[in-house]
């Protein structure tokens, strides 16, 4: 069952890392300018705006390592790490991905923004809802973890259930 859970785990952070670097660099701009996107980079051109598809790269490349390091320290016995703190890391990765998204994808929609008196801005927010979607739901999971944790400690009942008697 670890096995599972951590490659899924692993998949839902690649998958999270490629959606946000064709989005940054590509789907976004496209959705935003709407125009094809080569069309959007003359036209970004010719307005002195620049367009980069380093930051989504550098998103997608990050992304995937760091799936990649979660999936390892995960499975590797020799960490031996317990399943809530592998749900914690996984947690932290993925409710950081939104606005690590966001200050990657800035540049180029703040381009388009710049460009196009008439930009779709809420197109491209459509397109990006699922990243931030996501990464809301992992915040909670976090809360929703410190709070056990936090109760737990404070109440006493952090420590093993042991039988009575005998």
């Amino acid at each position: 069952m670890r096995k599972l859970l951590a490659i899924s785990g692993f998949a839902i952070i690649a998958a999270y890392a490629v959606y946000g670097a064709l989005l940054a660099n590509n789907w976004a701009v496209e959705a935003a300018s709407g125009i094809p996107l080569d069309e959007t980079i003359v036209a970004m051109s010719a307005a002195g705006q620049g367009y980069s598809s380093r930051g989504g790269w550098v998103f997608a490349c990050a992304g995937i390592i760091l799936a990649i390091s979660w999936l390892l320290v995960t499975l590797t016995p020799k960490f031996q790490l317990p399943g809530w703190v592998a749900a914690g890391l996984w947690g932290l990765i993925v409710a950081l991905g939104a606005p690590t998204y966001f200050f990657t994808a800035f540049g180029n929609i703040n381009s388009v923004g710049d460009t196009f008196e008439d930009w779709n801005a809420g197109a491209a927010f459509a397109l990006e809802a699922p990243l931030y979607t996501a990464s809301i739901l992992a915040g909670v999971l976090l809360a929703t973890m410190a709070a056990i944790g936090t109760w737990s400690a404070f109440s006493g009942t952090s420590r093993p259930l042991r039988p009575t008697g005998s």
